[in-house]
């Protein structure tokens, strides 16, 4: 999988609470021709039969993740959803494992391994999407080194909010 950046999706008008689930998608700024579910896209990738995009709805504290698997000609091949009522799964990154595979980092220890899997025999005559859970990411480089990078930025965020209470007490 290798990243990129040719989508985005149209902006809605009007009040949060009164927009579509789905948002038609722009290819460099073209109509696809195609809508999918979300607001925004949090990451794209192409991968062997076409692109990988990861969409939200932009959902303060009850964050969800879309993947949507799209054909070269953007027709929608599978799709599947990370995300409960009243539960946040707030994506702080993601990166290729391998040509078929991601790795997604939670907010702020979690970890998920995103597969893109091929048609095989009889039964699965359609691309699909595997989600699994791999737990905090201890032990492998990347993942820790991700979680480290968030700590990092967490704390600045922190420190900074806290001047910001000192600065307004002080005056």
């Amino acid at each position: 999988m290798e990243p990129v950046e040719l989508f985005s999706l149209v902006k809605h008008d009007g009040p949060y609470e009164q927009w579509p689930s789905r948002t038609e998608l722009l290819v460099e700024r073209a109509k696809a021709g195609v809508s999918i579910p979300g607001y925004v896209i949090e990451a794209q990738y192409r991968c062997g039969p076409g692109y990988l995009l990861i969409t939200s709805y932009d959902c303060p504290f009850e964050e969800a993740n879309t993947f949507v698997l799209l054909g070269t000609d953007y027709s929608v091949l599978a799709n599947t959803e990370l995300g409960v009522p009243y539960g946040s799964f707030l994506l702080y990154a993601s990166w290729p494992v391998s040509d078929c595979e991601l790795c997604l980092h939670y907010y702020t220890r979690s970890f998920y391994t995103l597969a893109v899997c091929p048609p095989r025999g009889l039964f699965r005559r359609r691309y699909s999407l595997r989600l699994r859970d791999r737990g905090t990411g201890a032990g492998d480089a990347r993942s820790e080194a991700s979680v480290h990078e968030l700590e990092v930025r967490l704390a600045d965020i922190r420190g900074k909010s806290e001047e910001a209470s000192e600065d307004r007490g002080a005056g």
